[in-house]
């Protein structure tokens, strides 16, 4: 090694005049080992100065934005009104079905028809029944109108047979005779009045009857009580009806909505009205507002119900699996990125720069609202947080900060020089 040093001095410094005796001398002089040395330690400083120049960071402040808080839930779809269509008479056979599942119809569409020949018999027979009290009236009426011509007579007797008594032209026996002719008349009046008043109750009833039997024979038709779409169909050809038994179900004027149930401490946050957002499987997202709220929380699992309105109906159908994002407040809040926050022993901190130095610092939390976290507490606004919060920089640590476009291409070298 020492042989190959001298060769390539005495070629440097032969151009130069310098005498191989001087060379020889020099290359026999202890000088060489201190020379490496120096050079070590001129390499070595260099060195140890790179290691400690700050590495350069990305920081952004912290600023006000506005936040959305949301409420996020799941649940399935279904119809906002069930009604149900069911037989009115009980006993009469199925004959025939013009609605099925899926059918769309209007109210008063007809849905099913019963065998209807005994119900038309019971009407024909209330008919009967009302013509013969009408009968029973007017012969009633012809009995009173002859009893007051009977009563009149009777009376203008009485009348005639007590002037005749006072002057004497008549006995005692004769007038009394009249009297008894005119009390008896009246008697035949009253009577025949009574026989009136019950047959128009009897009419009455007839009529009641009738009208019982022609309403029974109208349900033999089972109509559509409102618009809407026909869910499910339970009926079945040459089944007996039987009153108050579900025959259709249908979905009124076929509105779906959703049923989201939320847990009781977001439950508070929801009010009627709040937009959502929801997700129906196999379906594009669309809009939606709260309707309705349940006033219940249940016991056991802790879980109130939100009914949500759903603004596009296409596609939509009960049973569905839903899911919703329901905005229940939006104001301005002091906001960091969220991969500004991270968590040490529990508690949610975010790494101050200040004076380019590190600090740690522990926050407490708001809501994720847009990639930003918001901050309620421990943050002043303006205050320069490191973009990317993570355990490379402890408290103490020098960097040197930039702002997130000067930082973009940076942030490789930086996670190097961590490392």
């Amino acid at each position: 090694m020492e042989k190959d040093a001298v060769k390539k001095a005495l070629a440097v410094l032969r151009p130069a005049g310098i005498g191989l005796g001087l060379v020889a001398a020099l290359a026999t002089m202890p000088a060489a080992p201190a020379l490496a040395q120096d050079t070590a330690a001129t390499d070595q400083g260099t060195a140890a100065a790179a290691s400690v120049a700050a590495p350069t960071v990305t920081v952004v402040p912290a600023r006000q934005t506005q936040v959305t808080q949301i409420v996020s839930a799941s649940g399935n779809l279904l119809a906002r009104e069930d009604v149900v269509v069911s037989a009115r008479v009980s006993g009469a056979e199925i004959t025939e079905l013009l609605a099925d599942v899926g059918d769309t119809v209007s109210k008063g569409d007809i849905l099913a028809r019963l065998n209807d020949q005994t119900l038309r018999a019971q009407l024909a027979q209330a008919d009967a029944n009302l013509a013969a009290a009408q009968a029973t009236i007017a012969q009633g009426e012809g009995q009173l109108a002859s009893a007051n011509a009977t009563a009149r007579q009777a009376v203008t007797a009485l009348e005639r047979n007590t002037q005749l008594r006072r002057d004497g032209a008549v006995s005692q026996s004769a007038l009394d005779q009249a009297q008894a002719s005119a009390d008896s008349a009246n008697a035949t009046v009253q009577t025949a009045q009574a026989a009136i008043a019950a047959g128009n109750a009897q009419m009455a009833q007839a009529e009641a009857a009738r009208d019982i039997a022609a309403l029974n024979l109208s349900w033999a038709t089972v109509t559509a009580p409102v618009d809407g779409i026909i869910a499910d169909r339970s009926a079945k050809l040459g089944d007996l009806s039987a009153a108050g038994t579900a025959m259709f179900d249908m979905i009124r004027d076929s509105v779906i909505e959703a049923e989201f149930q939320i847990v009781e401490t977001d439950l508070v946050k929801v009010s009627v009205g709040n937009t959502a957002s929801v997700q129906v499987a196999g379906l594009p997202a669309r809009s939606g507002i709260v309707r309705r709220i349940s006033p219940q929380v249940d016991p056991v699992s802790r879980l109130g119900t939100v009914r949500v309105s759903i603004d596009d109906q296409t596609g939509l159908r009960a049973g569905i699996f839903a899911s919703a994002d329901i905005q229940t407040d939006q104001r301005m809040a002091l906001t960091v990125p969220v991969s500004a926050v991270t968590t040490t022993g529990g508690d949610s901190v975010v790494q101050k720069v200040v004076d380019n130095t590190v600090a740690q610092t522990s926050v407490a939390l708001g809501v994720v609202s847009g990639g930003m976290r918001e901050i309620t507490a421990g943050l002043a606004e303006g205050e320069n947080v490191l973009l990317r919060a993570g355990a490379f920089f402890r408290t103490g640590d020098k960097v040197t900060p930039v702002a997130p476009e000067q930082g973009a291409a940076t942030d490789t070298d930086t996670a190097e020089v961590s490392e």
